[in-house]
């Protein structure tokens, strides 16, 4: 399988005061093309920190780190933007769909983005994942777990080659937590490397692959 992402001794470390914080040292990772892969972890165990760098969002770190094949040290900040909008989609615990927008123009946002107007990968997107109903209302109008069954949707609507997940279902109830994490392997089955965080183990064996990060480093459940 195609590897999405390769990490090799990734190290990350803030500075305060006169003492230097080590959030992950030396870690290796690795994410194929249509996987799921779960990391689970307390609070405060370099989670985020982690996904932010995978996000390209975050570019102060020591090792090597490979999205879809390319070096991010060797990539300039205009190269990553470009890079975060076509190949990367976000969900997070809280769905931020816009009020005054239907669920499918706030599907439609990333193209917009990009200048790729036009509905119809949304309307197949919503099709696809049996949300049809909803694609003209407005997210008051629609539940909880709707709301975030339709952010994930806007964060698959550009095709992205890695689906970054942070505690997507860290809102809702049981029954919509087992839907958004079946939507989740839907999307990797559609080819998008799929990668969550969370502290749900339960929602973690969901995954293809758990691992767990303890004081900066990923181990294998």
């Amino acid at each position: 399988m195609d590897k999405v992402v390769e990490i090799s001794a990734l190290t990350k470390a803030y500075t305060s005061g006169h003492e230097q914080i080590l959030v992950l040292e030396g870690l290796d990772f690795h994410i194929n093309k249509g996987e799921f892969v779960s990391i689970v972890g307390p609070s405060g165990s370099g989670k985020s920190t982690f996904l932010n760098i995978v996000g390209l969002l975050d570019d102060v770190y020591s090792g090597e780190v490979r999205l879809f094949g390319r070096k991010l040290e060797d990539l300039d900040e205009a190269q990553k933007a470009v890079l975060r909008l076509r190949n990367i989609g976000f969900v997070f615990q809280f769905d931020s769909l816009l009020p005054e927008f239907t669920v499918l123009e706030n599907i439609e946002m990333p193209a917009r983005v990009l200048g790729e107007d036009g509905p119809g990968k949304g309307l197949e997107l919503l099709a696809r994942f049996g949300l049809e109903e909803i694609a003209h209302k407005f997210p008051m109008e629609i539940s909880g777990g709707e709301k975030q069954r339709s952010a994930m949707l806007r964060a698959l609507r550009n095709g992205p080659a890695l689906l970054i997940a942070d505690e997507p279902t860290g809102n809702l109830d049981r029954h919509n937590s087992g839907v958004i994490l079946d939507d989740l392997r839907r999307a990797a089955g559609l080819g998008s490397a799929v990668l969550m965080v969370t502290h749900n183990e339960e929602a973690a064996r969901r995954a293809d692959r758990v691992l767990h990060m303890q004081g900066g480093k990923l181990n294998a459940v």
